[in-house]
């Protein structure tokens, strides 16, 4: 999203219409890959991830 968004210049337009700058607490993040080469792809699966809160700090 950082990248996409251009460290937030830039927003980005979700499908449901909604404009987002960074990802928010709350979001669910999920990443694939693949890698394909002489006529063989293989997959890397699924990561998923959902961002939570910091913990408030106390010093």
């Amino acid at each position: 999203m950082l990248e996409i968004s251009w460290g937030g210049e830039n927003p980005l337009t979700l499908d449901t219409g909604e404009t987002r700058r960074f990802l928010e607490d709350g979001d669910t993040l999920t990443l694939t890959g693949a890698a394909q080469g002489n006529g063989n792809r293989i997959g890397f699966g699924e990561c998923k991830g959902r961002i939570l809160p910091a913990p408030e700090f106390n010093p």
